[in-house]
């Protein structure tokens, strides 16, 4: 059974799916990147593992951005008309905090990142501007600015997660099916 690229009115197309899944994929490497950072010994080491830590950083940024902008020309599909409104403006809201997490999230790290004189490289060659000047109060302030978003971003994903569980499982309604594959969804 072919996916269709762009959403349906009962389901999400392969381009939101691709963009989903793959950021989704991006944001579990990043947090086991940050705990493999915190507890690897050895300055080469570590540096790598930042370089990488980066790299993904930036990859979730330009994808969020992809993806936000095909979404406002492809719009979802509509939440069941069996929910509450009060659960409809909780999914709505959380999808927004999702998506504005996604954007924060690298940004803050771009930020901290400048502020503590570090280049950034994307894979190679290619290297991002600094974005402020070094500064070792601001550098603080970033770094724990990043991490409290990175907590947050866990919290909400979480929330999304045992949403879609419990409208597939105590709900057995299709909200969780829309973002699987048709051989997936069953």
């Amino acid at each position: 059974m072919a996916i269709p690229l762009r959403n349906t009115a009962r389901s999400y197309g392969l381009i939101s799916q691709l963009f989903h899944w793959v950021i989704v994929a991006l944001i579990l490497f990043q947090y086991t990147w940050a705990w493999r950072i915190s507890n690897t010994e050895g300055l080469r080491a570590r540096f790598e593992l930042v370089t990488q830590h980066k790299t993904m950083g930036m990859m979730i940024l330009s994808l969020a951005l992809l993806r936000l902008g095909w979404r406002l020309f492809n719009r979802p599909p509509p939440l069941p008309g069996t929910l509450p409104p009060w659960e409809k403006t909780a999914a709505h809201a959380t999808h927004w905090l999702l998506y504005a997490l996604l954007l924060a999230m690298p940004l803050s790290g771009w930020l901290y990142s400048s502020a503590a004189g570090l280049g950034d490289y994307w894979w190679g060659p290619v290297r991002f501007p600094g974005l402020v000047g070094t500064s070792e109060p601001l550098e603080d302030l970033l770094g724990r600015t990043h991490q409290a978003l990175g907590i947050l971003l866990a919290l909400v994903a979480g929330l999304h997660v045992l949403a879609a569980l419990r409208h597939h499982f105590l709900l057995r309604d299709d909200v969780l099916k829309r973002m699987l594959p048709p051989w997936r969804a069953r």
